[in-house]
């Protein structure tokens, strides 16, 4: 891999946390073979054809060690790992034994990862499909459907899209449970911008197809299909959806009354 590819988070980090960080970067740098090598042998990556920066981050010993690590290194490991996922995303589109690409997307908390083991276990993805779970509301989305489009690689694009209080519910418990949160202001940034990045897709790339998971609980999931549905991806403004976050944060965290709110950063 390119070294100065990564970058270090932008953000004032203690030492100690500055200096893991370049240790992430030196290995990603310095070790991308046998990064991809421990990715491939983890079973929820389906042999690499399911591409995730957050599965990546399990490719890195001291981030794995404990829940305490994961919590403590999941911001500063994770440039490291989406470079990683970008170099196999890149190496997968190019193989030539693909046929479909699907861009897995949604907020933090919408449940993503489970739902896509479970397509792969029901036999709904077959291995001439891969996945590449990402932000859809990012530039380098279109770099990489453009690379899919220009390897004969069909476009699909699907949606995991909770309501605001799922969402934030399933994110506190995901810290938790494995120590990757997420803010209120990056959920409400993504959820805000979803329905007009799609508008943009299906513009730059017409033949695009688009499934929308609607979940009002972990198990009532409804699918619909078309860019036709964007309307119900529309949850309100970045303003808007920030205050409801931040309300139904407070409340979730005063469930957990054995929990100090300094464990959950705002």
């Amino acid at each position: 891999m390119e070294k100065g590819k990564i970058r270090k988070i932008q953000k004032n980090i203690s030492e100690e946390l500055r200096t893991v960080e370049e240790s992430f970067i030196k290995s990603a740098e310095e070790n991308t073979e046998e990064h991809i090598s421990e990715y491939l042998k983890l079973e929820p990556s389906y042999n690499g054809s399911y591409i995730c920066a957050d599965l990546f981050k399990e490719t890195f010993k001291e981030y794995v060690t404990n829940l305490v690590t994961r919590m403590k290194y999941a911001e500063i490991v994770h440039n490291s790992a989406a470079v990683l996922s970008d170099e196999l995303f890149h190496r997968i589109a190019n193989s030539g034994k693909m046929k479909k690409c699907i861009f897995l997307s949604g907020v933090p908390g919408a449940g993503k990862s489970f739902l896509i083991q479970s397509l792969y276990l029901s036999g709904e993805i077959d291995k001439e499909t891969m996945v590449f779970e990402g932000d859809i509301t990012s530039l380098s989305i279109i770099e990489k459907m453009d690379y899919v489009k220009k390897n004969n690689i069909d476009i699909y694009v699907v949606i995991v899209n909770p309501t605001v209080e799922l969402a934030q519910r399933n994110a506190i418990e995901r810290h938790f449970e494995v120590g990757r949160g997420a803010s209120c202001e990056t959920m409400a940034r993504i959820m805000s911008k979803i329905p007009f990045s799609l508008e943009n897709i299906k513009k730059l790339f017409p033949d695009a197809e688009l499934g929308i998971y609607n979940k009002s609980s972990n198990y009532d999931i409804k699918l619909i299909y078309g860019f036709e549905n964007l309307g119900c991806l529309y949850q309100g403004t970045y303003e808007e959806l920030l205050s409801r976050l931040q309300y139904f944060r407070d409340v979730i965290l005063n469930e957990k009354n054995d929990v100090s709110e300094e464990t959950y950063a705002r």
